[in-house]
């Protein structure tokens, strides 16, 4: 006899047994309907578990079987000796810690005449979640030639996947090992998904994508099991490609991880990557992208992992015209775009927002292709019907709508020729040239370098200096094969000192602008944090961010405050950052198109080793500007500001005279602007002469003691 399987069973139980001696028919219908009527709490158990327990009870009973054949006599002596047990109740809870075999799950059917399973207490059984099927198929959308100017590059994931995977046999008879993990990494944007995409797509072999964010599951070990799965569907599918995207996301650095999951992922990884090439004759090779390599566990990075590194950097000037010519292969352009004077205008663009760059550029077009079509039909069509109710109705359309509706009725007309102008349609330069200052570069939103827009006619004055800086710095990155000639070093680091106000800044950025290398300026404070180890990462952080911009010249402002003399005196902090900025300054063959200029007003506050030959080795005074060169300053500041000309010469020598002199080009500057509020106070439309000699009146040199700077001339040199 089958025995009851929960305690809400032994309480239909009892409810039945007195519903049958009050004459109601033993069958799951009429006893629900006799619960609904009753004034038992069981009433408002949901309709599917009430009756699924009925039905488990009638079991018991073994009225179904009989079909209600017994006598009532039989009937009584059933019932008596179910009374007649006190344990009954204990019997059927016991009964429901032994699981049944998946054979005695009960089955029930709904309203519908569908069957459902159910749990042994009369549940319904939780859906089974189908697993997706781990797509194989490789990319069809992309190929080599879109991806441009990147031949070093390609020339080293050929050499990593071409052969590997479509001759593998040669790596088995020279008993070479297989290459296993690829980590390409660079700033976001620059092509890292794409470049792989693209070999998957030209090698024609399966390839299988894991995004890592999404293969991590809430539930205990299925990320794990995801990552098992799709490495056991890459050995099946061999030869095969494996790419991991944003993997930082799934395995970072276990010593800092946060949870428990993410640790078993990396474990999960490393044990998937050791199992890897253990058959020559079937490589599977893993690819995986991150913007931040320096998060991943170091375990993954080392021989027999992900042991061969692809920088993708920023591209420079030359590059990004290759990348644009390639993004425009397939897009009607018409014959003045210029692509090498976008590629200078485009400084700090990533391969993202160059593709982004030509997709406005289109929409623009086709926006003055609307234009045009709207004034067409407001000539050639007459003005349109309006929906009006009532012929007194005083509603009047707006000229938008009037203009829409004419436009959606030419558009409807494919007889009526195209526009003047429009007959071809092309991109032109003009809808480059209109979107681009829309743009913000991934590289300056991502805090990566950017090319200044300052150029030495913005630096007036400094002729000595700036001639020194062309040929410590611009001049090796513009012409790096004269210095290879001559067997020259160029020098690695400038440094900048002098009086505050005086152009430091300018002339870094001029520098940066004129040579077209990416520039990172760096306050020296800002890098500072009060937690241990913090600000040593930050500076680790910016010598990675130039890397990846090379060339990069980096600006270090304020650099006595980042740099102090390490002495008894110094704290430990303070002496870690030091010791940081030294190391990576001096490189190990990793500087190679990265240049420093650092900036101070207190070069003797300065640890000595940062000046020495290799980092800091070329120091430039920045002194203050004699008479004439105040008149170039003030030039510079005076250009294409609305000073009258007759006005011009009278200024110049008030520049000349006594009221300007110890002016540093700070000063100067705010001779202008107080000339200007002078002139705003008089409701004049120029600034005239007595608007600067008033200012000259306010405005008080800010340097009080450049005799002290002259004194460290002989110590420092110029």
């Amino acid at each position: 006899m089958k025995r009851l399987q929960s305690a809400l069973d032994n309480d239909v139980w009892i409810c039945v047994e007195r519903f049958r001696k009050d004459g109601v028919a033993a069958d799951a219908n009429s006893l629900y309907t006799a619960f609904q009527r009753s004034n038992s709490s069981l009433k408002r158990k949901p309709k599917k578990v009430l009756v699924s327990s009925i039905e488990r009870v009638l079991e018991v009973l073994d009225i179904n079987e009989s079909d209600g054949n017994d006598s009532e006599a039989e009937i009584e002596r059933k019932s008596a000796q179910r009374a007649s047990d006190p344990d009954v109740m204990n019997k059927s809870l016991r009964s429901t810690l032994a699981a049944p075999p998946p054979s005695a799950i009960p089955v029930s059917t709904d309203d519908d005449g569908a069957r459902k399973r159910r749990l042994a207490n009369g549940e319904p059984a939780p859906k089974r979640q189908k697993a997706d099927k781990i797509s194989t198929a490789p990319p069809t959308e992309l190929a080599l030639e879109d991806i441009a100017g990147m031949d070093q590059v390609v020339e080293q994931m050929g050499e990593l996947l071409s052969l590997p995977l479509l001759k593998p046999e040669g790596f088995r008879q020279h008993n070479l090992p297989l290459p296993r993990g690829v980590l390409l990494h660079g700033p976001p944007g620059c092509g890292k998904t794409m470049i792989s995409r693209a070999f998957a797509a030209e090698l024609e072999v399966p390839f299988i994508e894991i995004l890592g964010p999404s293969i991590v599951s809430s539930m205990s070990g299925d990320s794990e099991k995801g990552v098992r799965e799709r490495f056991e569907e890459a050995k099946k599918n061999a030869p095969c490609l494996l790419f991991i995207d944003e993997i930082d996301s799934i395995a970072p650095k276990r010593d800092s991880s946060q949870t428990a999951m993410e640790k078993r992922i990396v474990a999960q990884l490393l044990v998937c990557m050791d199992e890897l090439g253990k058959d020559p004759d079937k490589p599977v090779i893993v690819l995986a992208a991150t913007n931040r390599p320096d998060s991943l566990d170091p375990a993954l990075r080392r021989g027999g992992r992900f042991d061969t590194e692809i920088n993708i950097p920023v591209p420079n000037e030359i590059v990004r015209e290759h990348i644009l010519r390639a993004q425009t292969r397939h897009i009607p352009v018409a014959a003045d775009v210029d692509f090498k004077a976008l590629g200078k205008m485009t400084a700090g663009f990533v391969g993202a927002d160059l593709k982004d760059l030509v997709g406005k550029a289109g929409s623009w077009a086709r926006s003055r292709y609307r234009q045009a079509l709207r004034l067409q039909a407001s000539q050639l069509l007459p003005p349109p019907e309006m929906d009006v109710d009532q012929p007194d109705n005083h509603y009047v359309a707006s000229a938008t709508i009037v203009a829409e509706k004419l436009l959606i009725k030419r558009l409807k007309m494919r007889d009526i020729p195209e526009p003047a102008g429009f007959e071809d349609f092309r991109i032109a330069m003009e809808a480059f040239l209109a979107v681009l200052p829309s743009i913000t570069p991934s590289s300056k939103r991502e805090g990566f370098a950017t090319i200044p827009d300052v150029s030495w006619e913005d630096v007036g004055a400094l002729k000595s200096v700036r001639e020194q800086l062309d040929r410590a710095i611009v001049k090796p990155i513009k012409r790096p094969e004269m210095f290879k000639a001559l067997g020259l070093r160029s020098h690695t680091g400038v440094l900048l000192w002098g009086p505050p106000g005086c152009g430091k800044t300018l002339l870094a950025k001029a520098v940066a602008a004129e040579s077209k290398a990416n520039f990172i300026a760096v306050k020296g404070p800002e890098l500072l944090n009060k937690y241990v180890g913090e600000s040593e990462a930050s500076v680790r952080k910016v010598f990675t961010r130039a890397r990846s911009s090379v060339p990069c010249i980096v600006f270090f402002d304020e650099i006595d405050a980042l740099t102090p003399k390490r002495d008894d005196a110094s704290s430990e902090a303070s002496s870690r950052v030091v010791n940081t900025l030294l190391s990576e300054m001096d490189g190990l063959n990793q500087r190679a198109g990265i240049y420093i200029i650092a900036a101070t007003n207190r070069p003797d506050m300065i640890d000595n080793a940062m000046l020495r030959p290799g980092r800091l080795d070329k120091p430039l005074f920045v002194d203050l500007p004699g008479p004439e060169e105040r008149v170039e300053i003030l030039k510079t500041l005076l250009r294409g500001k609305p000073v009258s000309d007759a006005d011009v010469p009278h200024i110049l020598d008030l520049a000349r005279g006594p009221n300007c002199k110890g002016f540093s080009g700070a000063d100067l500057e705010s001779l202008f602007q107080n000339a200007g509020y002078a002139a705003v106070d008089r409701e004049g439309e120029t600034i005239v002469t007595r608007d600067f000699v008033h200012a000259s009146t306010m405005v008080r040199g800010s340097v009080t003691d450049i005799q002290k700077y002259h004194a460290l001339r002989q110590k420092f040199g110029n």
